[in-house]
């Protein structure tokens, strides 16, 4: 759509001004005004059909001005800084002025080589472009009609070092010189009343006067080879390069710009009287030399870039978010698909299901009560305790301590530890219970592990020091293990106490001692069982009673 969008190219001089509508790379129509009032005013409403478009003006003049210069390489701002002091050094009157960047030197310093271009007197120009400024078409930018004739040379392989390129233009006729192909210096020679047969003689003329002048800028020396190159488009040419070979011994060629109009989209009939039209073609093929013009010369077109930018941000969020929204109700749309799919397949299986079941036989238990009574099975499995932690225990602890010898393990459970082992002889259930309202239990689903064990030490010969030390050492043992909480020992492998009174013979010395037997008290730390509160306070329970 912007490919297509239309575009004005003006080709301004001090004559006249032609005027150039383009779609896209396709010239669509010219028009040439003159300058004078009567023509500017038909300018103006020419211009006034095309609201909002585009508009490029490339000027061609007389007065021109150019002037290389070099100056230590910098960058950003303070290259910024030195070419506008440059610019203000050189051409401090002139309104429409530019740094064009040539190249970097090729010494040590590598220098940057700058052509200072700018247009003397703009009286001229300022009455077309006020005209533009009325209607407020955006101005894009002022260019300089010698800076197109890089891209000429360019295209057409012209690979001399030193080139002269002589293009007559309706404003008379244009000598550009390049360097490598590098605007150097272009000069404006006006035709006024040259008939055909001295037009020979009037290109001998100037070019002498352009080479004088390039000599004594240093651009060239006495012993340059300079090339001329002359655009033809008809015989005549011809005949004038064979005149300036034969008379100042210069090389001189023809090149076929009807040729090169027809490369660049632009019908070569169009160019027999609006030689300009070539240049204002590059333009719109995408070659923008460097803007003369002032930024606020260029405020409506800067104005409009930044709408188009806004406008194209925008849409292209709209789009964002349309899209998102397209995918996120189609994502919608399949999963409610997936979700009806998924029933109508639960439905099928449940109606496969009822049509099973009514073979099935009939119970005398409804099959909620089995599942609850299920439930229950796994909770009072899951609340299963056995004495086999004990045993594990103890069997490892027999193979650190092997003089000891148990002889006796009780395991109980209870929500206690003050418990006895001798009170249990009588009446255990009974015990417990009492135990339990005596001690106040207040959770009676957390049970503790309690082991008795009673042991002796083998091969006991009166050595009771070291029997009390076996014990302490088997103590010392259990009482690592994570899940022990306390270890007791109710009965040592001797009494200690000073009340206690003394037994045996110290005559009989083939009586053997007395074993060193002792006793143990183990209590393992609680572990939660499953709360079986839920199952008993749910009315589970009562479903099955009924």
């Amino acid at each position: 759509m912007l490919a297509n969008a239309k575009k004005i190219v003006l080709c301004a001089n001090n004559n006249r001004l032609l005027a150039g509508v383009w779609r896209g790379t396709k010239l669509l129509s010219y028009t040439a005004f003159k300058n004078a009032e009567q023509d500017q005013t038909a300018f103006s409403d020419y211009l006034a059909q095309y609201f909002n478009t585009p508009v490029y003006l490339i000027f061609d003049a007389v007065e021109e001005d150019y002037k290389l210069e070099s100056f230590p390489h910098t960058q950003g701002q303070a290259r910024r800084e030195l070419v506008e002091r440059k610019l203000n050094q050189f051409n401090r009157n002139s309104v429409f002025r530019a740094a064009h960047f040539i190249n970097r030197g090729i010494d040590k310093r590598r220098d940057d080589n700058y052509l200072f271009m700018a247009l003397t007197t703009a009286d001229w120009l300022n009455a077309w472009i006020d005209l533009i400024q009325a209607i407020k078409l955006p101005l894009v930018g002022v260019y300089l009609l010698p800076t197109f004739s890089q891209t000429i040379v360019r295209q057409m392989k012209l690979m001399a070092p030193h080139i002269l390129l002589c293009e007559q233009l309706s404003s008379g006729l244009r000598q550009t010189y390049l360097h490598n192909g590098r605007l150097r210096m272009s000069r404006l020679a006006p035709m006024h009343d040259v008939k055909p047969n001295q037009l020979a003689y009037f290109y001998l003329v100037e070019i002498e006067k352009t080479r004088l002048y390039l000599m004594s800028q240093r651009l060239i020396s006495s012993e340059t080879s300079l090339q001329m190159v002359l655009p033809s488009i008809d015989s005549s040419h011809h005949v004038i390069a064979s005149s300036i070979t034969q008379d100042q011994g210069l090389e001189c060629k023809t090149v076929d710009i009807a040729a090169f109009a027809k490369n660049i989209n632009l019908a070569p009939a169009l160019i027999q009287n609006n030689p300009e039209l070539v240049h204002m073609q590059l333009l719109i093929n995408g070659y923008l030399p460097d803007n003369l013009a002032p930024a606020t010369y260029s405020k409506v077109h800067s104005l409009n870039s930044s709408r188009k930018r806004i406008n194209i941000a925008t849409a292209l969020t709209a789009f964002a978010g349309i899209a998102f929204a397209g995918f996120y109700a189609w994502q919608g749309i399949k999963h409610e698909q997936d979700a009806n799919e998924a029933n109508i397949l639960k439905n099928g299986q449940l109606r496969l299901y009822d049509e099973v079941a009514k073979n099935f036989p009939s119970t005398p238990i409804a099959s909620d009560d089995l599942k609850v009574a299920v439930e229950l099975a796994q909770i009072i499995q899951k609340n299963q305790q056995t004495p086999l932690r004990l045993m594990q225990i103890l069997s490892s602890a027999s193979e650190f301590a092997s003089q000891i010898n148990f002889t006796r393990i009780r395991w109980v459970l209870s929500p206690t530890i003050l418990i006895n082992d001798n009170e249990l002889d009588k009446n255990s259930a009974q015990l417990i219970t009492d135990t339990n309202q005596s001690q106040g239990a207040t959770d009676k689903t957390l049970l503790y592990q309690i082991g008795f064990v009673n042991a002796e030490v083998k091969d006991f010969k009166g050595d009771y020091r070291e029997a009390l030390n076996i014990v302490s050492q088997l103590v010392a043992n259990l009482s690592k293990n994570e899940t022990i909480q306390q270890v007791t020992i109710l009965q040592e492998p001797v009494n200690l106490s000073s009340l206690a009174t003394l037994q045996g013979s110290t005559i009989d010395k083939k009586s053997a001692p007395l074993p060193a037997s002792f006793k143990l008290k183990i209590v393992f730390k609680q572990s939660d069982p499953v709360n079986m509160d839920n199952a008993l306070t749910s009315g589970k329970i009562d479903r099955i009673e009924r």
